[in-house]
């Protein structure tokens, strides 16, 4: 990430306050049954935080609780603004970190986005530069493109009918092209116990937010909403030495245990097909609150996007879920699918695609 000057991390640090609360409540009482099938296809497959040098993994809970929730209230709150005052002119003084490039955009093999990025993307694992993950979330469809994998000629089971709190319809992203009506394993319905508001023969991008700034290692270390994962020690750490990013991995779901992974909590899958051909550049939060009008000023963060669309087993997200709700932070607000920001235009993706794997998509 752009190391930040004196001037710009003093507004940022007066907006933010440290803030110690009780534990939130709202764990599940339900106890997971693992199916029988307990391996993905396409060959051997780990966690990628797991794998990472200085990080253990969270284990779904099993650390232990050692007071109050020290990450609660952390959130730097900075509020959506305008992208361009003029059409194509983006204004970096007006972003509040000095840098306006935006995400999730165009990931195809070869792209190149339009936005002259002064930030470089992190290329190592998150482990590596001492980030864990600090909270996982989904969206409906995928908020990113990759031309022949997710894109605008993908298929599903029909048109999204979850709504937002307030009664508005969420936005349904792109597709991937595996749906077959046909074929039992997308149209077979699952009783879905911990997640909700999920589809089988449905898309989904799923977000592991990672930072240095999180409570690795403790039972404070995932959150709901992120931003407080993200910011936890933001405090005593500050911006100018900070680390985020975010791996995305998209799926569709399907009835068939054969496609079963048991860890979704920690990190995109690695092994295989899983977590190899990697585009990586910088950009910002995402969701449909933001577009090509209205951006987020959360930019300059890392985005490591697999450029393939994978099958996965529905159980493999409900035991996700499950172990979401078994976090010492309620994470109920992110056990169902979010609403997806449209593609990023050009002149607002960053530059400084980099890309692993040499087969296109």
């Amino acid at each position: 990430m752009k190391l930040l000057s004196a001037a710009t991390i003093l507004v940022i640090a007066s907006l933010a306050e440290a803030k110690t609360r009780n534990l939130k409540s709202g764990k599940s009482t339900k106890s997971w049954s693992y199916p029988k099938t307990k391996s993905c296809k396409g060959g051997s497959t780990s966690n990628g935080a797991e794998a990472d040098a200085g990080y253990s993994g969270s284990k779904a809970g099993a650390l232990i609780d050692t007071g109050d929730n020290i990450c609660a209230g952390t959130k730097v709150p900075l509020d959506n603004i305008p992208c361009v005052i003029e059409e194509f002119e983006v204004d970096n003084d007006r972003f509040a970190l000095g840098t306006a490039e935006q995400a999730g955009g165009n990931v195809t093999l070869g792209y190149e986005g339009g936005y002259a990025a002064d930030t470089e993307p992190i290329t190592a694992s998150y482990g590596e530069e001492g980030m864990c993950p600090v909270n996982v979330h989904w969206h409906a469809g995928t908020e990113h493109l990759s031309v022949g994998e997710y894109d605008e000629n993908g298929k599903g089971p029909g048109t999204l009918e979850r709504r937002a709190a307030e009664g508005a319809p969420i936005r349904q992203g792109l597709r991937c092209h595996y749906y077959d009506e046909t074929d039992a394993k997308f149209v077979t319905p699952y009783d879905w116990q911990y997640c909700t508001d999920m589809v089988v023969g449905e898309t989904y991008e799923v977000h592991w937010p990672h930072s240095n700034m999180g409570a690795c290692n403790t039972a404070n270390q995932y959150q709901t909403p992120f931003y407080d994962g993200v910011f936890c020690k933001f405090a005593e750490m500050g911006l100018a030495n900070a680390k985020i990013g975010v791996q995305a991995q998209i799926f569709t779901i399907v009835n068939d245990e054969d496609y079963y992974y048991p860890n979704l909590i920690d990190g995109m899958i690695v092994g295989g097909e899983y977590g190899v051909h990697m585009t990586k550049y910088t950009g910002s939060t995402t969701g449909d609150s933001r577009s090509n009008e209205m951006c987020s000023q959360y930019a300059g963060i890392t985005w490591q996007v697999d450029r393939k669309c994978h099958l996965i087993s529905a159980s493999s997200f409900d035991k996700m879920c499950a172990d979401m709700l078994s976090q010492k932070d309620d994470m109920s607000g992110d056990v169902y699918p979010h609403g997806s920001r449209e593609i990023v235009a050009d002149h607002l993706t960053a530059d400084n695609q980099v890309f692993e794997g040499n087969r296109k998509n």
